[in-house]
């Protein structure tokens, strides 16, 4: 796999500096990686923030003493996350803009470490051209406009399987050590990266299994560069040793993560809304998995996956990049998919987001195998085309699940009724049960800071879960005597319209307004006799 590029050719003194800094180590990641960053942060901040989102919002807009106590009782699994958002909302304040920017930075990073773990495995021609479709994949551009732990997660992986590269070449325990910590740090941010850790050892099995049908040449790899060529006659590069050493920091890796894993099991019951196996569930796997609802690239990339895995593993003997890359991209997945057919629904196809840099080397393997470089360039531009319709989709402004919760805030902050005397009665948002409209108060606090909860019973930062608790809206009237203006914010499919308004009209409160915008209707009520408005 070591093919390069050709992006500069000798020609003259200048074209050989430019080949010179091309060729540095540093870089293609950095290109990669900056070219991942500002994919992500072109139109940030357009999508409204949705309901998964006003998740990570809750968590870390209460104290940390109150965000402490809620992860005792839910969203542990998420509590890495949460306590490092918290921290970028302390010193940079709350923005919708400002809790997505870490998920583009990590998607920057990811891309880079795509990179450098492409190069490691496979050479620098293969390196760059994962980067590339790294940044480009529609997962990745929707993963990085989303205030959530995903972007992270993928350059977790990329990370730790970068760390395990380096340390199966290492002749002492330092780079292993290191690997124990990433995997601890990887779960803990998110717990699924565990299935990763499990498809390094299926990697080194491999290995050693291939080893003893070839043992002159087990371990010739890394031949693409001669930087990387590694002393592979040594005791402690042969298989057995580095299987051995993977299974002893993983197990005390295991063991510092078993507090931790009791507490998520303890919460399991938040995974409840994940559906069995289904008719849909190839779909899901093929398409949204890595490509998000992009049907198009989806079969491209699918394309180039199998013809990408065929190379990697009829390509090198030895520790390929084949043995590093396909047990991370396949395991997770397929342990996923018999966890939930056998035991519960455990498979989400955002979850497996986090085997993006894998899905993206293994596309970068079919088309570095075309060797010629327009052909390459061919093959690129067209992932490119894909690319730009599902980018364009992502950064509409109702993107996230139809969500227009930023269009309904600024609604309310453009209504005249001074905000101290403006009621607002939350009702229930659409796809979730347990949460009300008050998500988007949320999330987009401006618009709603001053006003009246009517139907407030305990605010969210001070129970011990996500959202906060409600009284009957007939037990809670007394909260609008000193109210000028009412709104009720409710779902168009669960609709409080009906019984909202016949409520209120016991004290001669009355419709004056009415709006629909995207999936949530808005009533305004005025005390005294009105006619509906729109």
């Amino acid at each position: 796999m070591g093919i390069s590029l050709g992006i500069a050719v000798t020609g003259g003194g200048e074209m050989t500096r430019s080949r010179r800094v091309w060729q540095h180590p540093a870089t293609q990641p950095l290109l990669a990686g900056a070219i991942g960053l500002l994919i992500s942060l072109i139109n940030i901040s357009q999508p409204s923030i949705w309901y998964d989102e006003a998740a990570t919002v809750t968590a870390t807009t209460r104290s940390w003493g109150q965000l402490w106590q809620m992860l005792g009782t839910v969203d542990a699994v998420h509590g890495a996350y949460y306590l490092f958002i918290h921290a970028v909302v302390d010193v940079f304040g709350y923005s919708a803009t400002i809790i997505r920017i870490p998920s583009a930075i990590a998607v920057g990073a990811g891309a880079a470490l795509t990179v450098l773990l492409a190069r490691h495995a496979g050479g620098p021609g293969l390196a760059f051209l994962a980067g590339m479709i790294f940044c480009l994949m529609p997962r990745a551009t929707w993963m990085g406009t989303e205030a959530r732990s995903y972007a992270l997660s993928a350059a977790l992986a990329a990370l730790l399987t970068l760390v395990l590269v380096l340390a199966r070449r290492s002749p002492t325990w330092r780079w292993w050590a290191l690997y124990g910590v990433v995997a601890v740090v990887a779960c803990l941010v998110f717990s699924y990266l565990a299935l990763v850790v499990a498809a390094h050892g299926l990697t080194m099995l491999w290995w050693w299994l291939s080893s003893r049908h070839r043992p002159g040449q087990a371990t010739a790899a890394h031949a693409g560069t001669d930087a990387e060529t590694d002393a592979a006659t040594q005791p402690h590069h042969q298989p057995a040793s580095v299987l051995w050493r993977w299974f002893v920091v993983t197990a005390a890796a295991a063991v510092a993560l078993l507090p931790f894993g009791l507490a998520i099991v303890g919460q399991s019951k938040q995974v409840s809304w994940i559906q069995p196996l289904s008719e849909d569930t190839p779909r899901q796997v093929f398409r949204t998995q890595w490509f998000f609802f992009d049907t198009p690239f989806a079969i491209v990339g699918c394309t180039l996956m199998i013809v990408g895995a065929a190379v990697l593993i009829f390509g090198r003997r030895g520790f390929s990049v084949g043995q590093v890359v396909l047990p991370a991209l396949v395991l997770p997945t397929v342990a996923l998919l018999v966890a939930t057919e056998v035991y519960t629904p455990l498979y989400s196809p955002r979850y497996l987001t986090m085997c993006l840099p894998f899905a993206a080397i293994t596309m970068a393997a079919a088309i570095a195998a075309l060797k010629n470089r327009i052909l390459i360039l061919i093959a690129m531009a067209v992932l490119v085309a894909l690319a730009v319709p599902s980018f364009v989709e992502q950064r509409e402004p109702d993107a996230k699940q139809g969500a227009t919760w930023n269009e309904v805030a600024d609604l309310i902050a453009a209504e005249p009724a001074a905000s101290e005397k403006t009621a607002i009665i939350y009702g229930r948002i659409r796809y979730h049960v347990s949460a009300t409209s008050r998500v988007i108060a949320y999330s987009y606090p401006d618009a709603f800071r001053g006003t009246i909860d009517v139907t407030l019973d305990t605010p969210a930062a001070e129970t011990d879960g996500l959202w906060e608790t409600r009284n009957p809206l007939a037990e809670s009237l007394g909260r609008l005597d000193d109210a000028e203006v009412a709104y009720l914010v409710t779902s168009v499919k669960r609709d409080w319209r009906p019984g909202t308004t016949e409520t209120l009209a016991t004290i001669g409160w009355t419709v004056t307004g009415s709006w629909t915008i995207g999936d949530v209707n808005v009533l305004r009520y005025e005390p005294g006799n009105g006619s509906t408005g729109g």
